[in-house]
């Protein structure tokens, strides 16, 4: 979730339509560069609307709080994930091969800026109304992934309980890295914590090969017969 990320918000249609993005874009913009430099709980609105070059009440009329702006990073971050997923799609990859990069670019998205990343989980546990909209968003992703699942259940690609608990094992991949990175100052890079932990779960996830039937062993209580002597009777 690096502050690049925030052209996605570039504006378009009417002039009026223009200036809102804009200076929504620049807020958010802005916050992303105080969270960086100061952290989430030191940045304030009055920072944020500074560094914008807007009035503090221009803040509120896109944001109610400085929590929700959290809500527009998620909203970045699972965009990201949702396009590499589309891209994983349209040069006809795998199931697994979505799942894979869903999860992963939400990995990266988070490890881009450890800090912003810090300041999403922090708004997210504090506040139920952020943390509420931010599982709406992320739950669009779900939907996605789960459709995902599904298929790759129904074809063999994988196999699982249902297609619920597979993803349910993903995000709990991903959610376990992202926390252990931002709390831990001695933690991996996040993206090395994640990788093993989608590849165990794929892999647990991958269908088992058959057996091969096992070939009855012949009875050792089972006797020879003894053979006739040439010209006995």
């Amino acid at each position: 979730m690096s502050s690049s990320n925030v052209i996605d918000l570039r504006p378009r249609g009417s002039r009026r339509d223009d200036q809102t993005r804009e200076t929504k874009r620049r807020l958010v913009t802005a916050a992303i560069e105080l969270v960086t430099d100061v952290g989430w709980r030191r940045t304030t609105v009055e920072q944020i609307a500074e560094r914008a070059g807007v009035a503090k009440g221009t803040f509120f009329v896109h944001f109610k709080t400085k929590e929700a702006i959290v809500v527009t990073l998620v909203q970045l971050q699972v965009g990201a994930a949702m396009a590499a997923r589309d891209a994983v799609v349209a040069r006809g990859g795998s199931v697994v091969e979505r799942l894979d990069a869903a999860t992963m670019t939400l990995g990266t998205q988070a490890a881009s800026n450890i800090e912003l990343s810090r300041a999403v989980l922090i708004a997210s546990l504090e506040s139920r109304e952020v943390g509420g909209a931010s599982d709406a968003v992320f739950g669009r992703l779900f939907v996605r992934m789960t459709e995902d699942a599904r298929e790759g259940i129904e074809s063999g690609a994988i196999t699982g309980p249902d297609a619920e608990t597979v993803v349910s094992l993903l995000m709990a991949s991903y959610l376990g890295a992202a926390l252990h990175c931002t709390s831990s100052p001695h933690a991996k890079p996040l993206a090395e914590v994640l990788r093993p932990l989608v590849d165990a779960t794929l892999a647990a996830l991958a269908p088992k090969p058959k057996a091969r039937p096992k070939v009855a062993a012949r009875s050792r209580d089972t006797k020879t017969a003894p053979k006739k002597r040439r010209g006995a009777k």
